[in-house]
């Protein structure tokens, strides 16, 4: 049986016992009303709720007990915690899962990706500062490919942010304050009478243009035009009904004015001097739920989210887009140790620039997958999904996985599994001076095999280990020369044939007392490409965490919490990143005064380190690409206070 036969074969099996099996009470075999809790079950991963030792993926679940403790100011800070890669250039933080950028971002399942251009050089359409941490109750990161559950974007993995939901009557303010004028006000109100909820959230964050010491120099240099001023408001409204349903309303809505000056000279100087940007955000959802006494995900979701924004003095002009999506998803019990997961999506999505793009583009997508709980505590799951794309087509995505839960602390597990990135309506129409579409780009496909083990050494010890190995066809990259021999160079996308990336990720931790806990981690990527006109790989130069090295101490004693986290990376390409490695050193003190009121300290960068998380990308006159031209910024202390009302 072929590849294509398997695709189709997989589908049509799924399709089978989704269309042809009568509805039956929404269940997963290890929750009941009674024993349900969600800390100890992980939802993105198989999209019902299933326990950690029973999912064949590289799975982190940050708490929200872990996100106060750690005073985070911003989504992409808390995504730091984790071993997650996080590429931060003049436009966006790019998030990189097993070394890849195509990463689905969710909130509380909902997708949030947008198929434009985020940052030159990036295939991700991900923009992380979309709410504020108040808002957010655990953040799921599940490595490896999703696609045949989540559809495009989904290769390297999926982030989903799960928002709180108000649990008590309450008001709290927070005030932060720190380098470079940083300032931010906050104020949360939650309330709940009877069965109606609501938690509402305003903020708002001020920063002059940060410093960062220059990597040739040594010296301190101010990066003009990257300042930031953004306010957040949000809204969540929940309705309890009887028998296990539920009605909820999300809305969020963010302005942002913060520079944006393109990238940095040899000698400091900005690309676009004087750059800023100015956007808006508004985004809104209802989603009706039923099962959820029995730990079922079923759910019927329509929502709209529109964002535009404007350039001055920079290299862009006006974005405008706007998306509309309905999601269907149910599970069905079929038998004692037999669960289907089953579902659809529409999404209509548009872009126009008031330039040289005003188009949309339309995905229609069904999916199903099987799970069976065999003996010996083997989990196997088989799923399919088929998307149609208005301009590229159809195509199957399928996984397979296998999971052996030794214990209740072990589990071992194997997994296959395909996905397929859509070409942006960015990438294929784009005419501007600068940036030059291709209608004729085919989306990128590959399939990657994981192992990965998570067990309890004992004495506290536990280890998360997976290495996987991924083969992509037709990716995407990106050129900048003379396309049409006349003299001009332009940036075009292109399919440079076939894709190489493999990797390891282990993870060690160790409660040493009650009050000393210690991690320590490391991540390898190796990623290498192969053009249509050579028939061996080359290694790709922009990897920007070839070797990652991670170390956290926490020490937590009554009402004192305190934490240091040491990252190193090595084996950079000198060629586009300003060194081969580099060390950071990051800590977090906080204090809860009473059980109203907490103060907090943190300090970035301790080490004054010169390096950046991007690799350079763009080249002079003479073709010539400068390291360093994204540097991060030096070292930063700042000072909160959170007090309950």
């Amino acid at each position: 049986m072929n590849k294509r036969q398997r695709q189709v074969m997989c589908s049509l099996l799924s399709s089978a016992l989704l269309l042809g099996t009568p509805l039956a009470t929404p269940a997963e075999e290890a929750a009941d009303q009674h024993e349900y809790a969600l800390d100890e079950y992980v939802v993105t991963a198989n999209r019902i709720p299933v326990k950690q030792t029973e999912i064949a993926a590289n799975v982190t679940v940050i708490t929200r007990e872990e996100i106060e403790k750690g005073g985070y100011s911003s989504v992409p800070d808390v995504l730091r915690k984790s071993s997650i890669t996080l590429e931060k250039n003049s436009g966006a933080t790019i998030p990189l899962l097993n070394g890849d950028e195509r990463v689905l971002v969710l909130i509380d399942g909902r997708r949030m990706n947008w198929s434009h251009l985020v940052a030159s050089g990036s295939n991700s359409g991900a923009i992380l500062d979309l709410l504020a941490v108040e808002n957010i109750e655990r953040i799921e990161i599940v490595r490896g490919p999703s696609s045949s559950l989540y559809g495009s974007e989904a290769a390297g993995g999926v982030i989903n942010i799960i928002t709180r939901k108000a649990g008590e009557t309450r008001t709290s303010v927070a005030s932060e304050f720190g380098s470079w004028g940083f300032k931010r006000y906050n104020l949360t109100s939650q309330g709940k009478s009877n069965d109606i909820s609501y938690l509402l959230t305003a903020e708002k964050k001020q920063q002059d243009s940060f410093e960062y010491k220059d990597f040739r120099t040594g010296k301190i240099r101010t990066h003009n035009d990257s300042q930031l001023d953004r306010e957040f408001l949000t809204l969540r409204l929940d309705k309890e009904l009887e028998g296990g349903r539920s009605l909820s309303l999300q809305f969020e809505h963010t302005e942002d004015e913060s520079g944006f000056a393109g990238y940095i000279h040899p000698d400091g100087r900005s690309e676009y001097p004087g750059g800023y940007r100015t956007s808006l955000d508004n985004n809104v959802a209802l989603t009706y739920q039923w099962g959820k006494d029995t730990g079922a995900n079923n759910l019927l979701r329509v929502y709209r989210n529109h964002y535009e924004a404007t350039y001055y003095n920079s290299l862009f002009a006006i974005d405008e887009l706007e998306a509309t999506g309905l999601d269907w998803q149910q599970s069905w019990k079929l038998g004692e140790k037999h669960t289907l997961v089953g579902g659809g999506e529409w999404r209509q999505e548009s872009i126009n620039d008031n330039s040289s793009i005003d188009e949309s583009v339309t995905t229609g997508a069904v999916f199903a997958e099987n799970r069976w709980s065999l003996p010996s505590n083997w989990t196997l799951s088989a799923g399919a999904r088929y998307d149609h794309h208005s301009v590229v087509g159809g195509h199957f995505t399928s996984r397979l996985t296998a999971n052996r839960e030794i214990n209740s602390t072990t589990n071992l597990y194997a997994s296959w599994g395909q996905y397929v990135k859509n070409p942006t309506i960015a990438q294929m129409y784009s005419n501007t001076i600068y940036w030059k579409g291709n209608p004729d780009l085919d989306p990128e496909k590959g399939r990657t095999i994981t192992l990965g083990l998570n067990t309890e050494l004992g004495h506290g010890t536990k280890l998360q280990t997976s290495v996987y190995r991924s083969q992509i066809d037709n990716a995407l990259d990106w050129a900048w020369r003379d396309w049409d021999n006349n003299g001009i160079e332009y940036t075009k996308y292109i399919n440079v044939n076939k894709q190489k990336r493999q990797g390891f990720d282990l993870t060690l931790s160790r409660q040493l007392s009650p009050q000393w806990n210690i991690a320590a981690g490391y991540t390898y990527v190796k990623i290498q490409n192969q053009s249509s006109t050579e028939t061996a790989y080359s290694n790709d130069p922009r990897t920007s965490q070839p070797n990652g090295y991670r170390l956290n101490v926490e020490y937590d004693q009554d009402k004192l919490n305190t934490g240091l986290t040491l990252r190193s990376v090595t084996g950079r390409d000198t060629s586009v990143f300003s060194g081969k490695s580099y060390l950071t050193l990051d800590m977090t003190v906080n204090y809860k005064c009473n059980s109203d009121t907490r103060i907090y300290f943190k300090g970035y960068n301790l080490t004054n380190e010169a390096y950046e998380s991007a690799a350079s990308y763009w080249s002079d006159s003479f073709g010539q690409r400068h390291p360093g031209q994204f540097p991060m910024p030096s070292r930063s202390f700042y000072f909160g206070l959170e007090h309950k009302i």
